[in-house]
Order: C-alpha cells, then structure tokens, then sequence
C-alpha cells in the first residue's frame, strides 16, 4: 500500500516509511518547515481553499 509523505510531497511504500523517515531528504524537508504560524503557498490548506474557488 501506497502512502504519501506530506513533507516530501511524494508517495512512498508502507513499507519503507522507517527508511524513508530517516532520509536526509525528509530530514531536510523538515528542518524547513516553516513554524512561525504563516504557512506558505503550497500549504496543504492553502491549495485545498484555492481548489474551492
């Protein structure tokens, strides 16, 4: 089963989600995180509403 990684933006395997959580590119993708409470464009959230209009 397919599952997607919300910080890679990418479907990964079910099970390869413990190799793929300790992948520099996951672990870099989430050091980017923006937390200040902002978000930005390509927030889930934001393209959802976008999707609305």
């Amino acid at each position: 089963m397919g599952l997607r990684c919300n910080i890679c933006s990418k479907e990964i395997n079910e099970n390869d989600v413990t190799v793929h959580i300790d992948t520099k590119e996951h672990k870099d993708n989430k050091s980017n995180i923006n937390t200040s409470g902002k978000g930005s464009d390509k927030s889930v959230a934001k393209m959802w509403l976008k999707s609305l209009t």
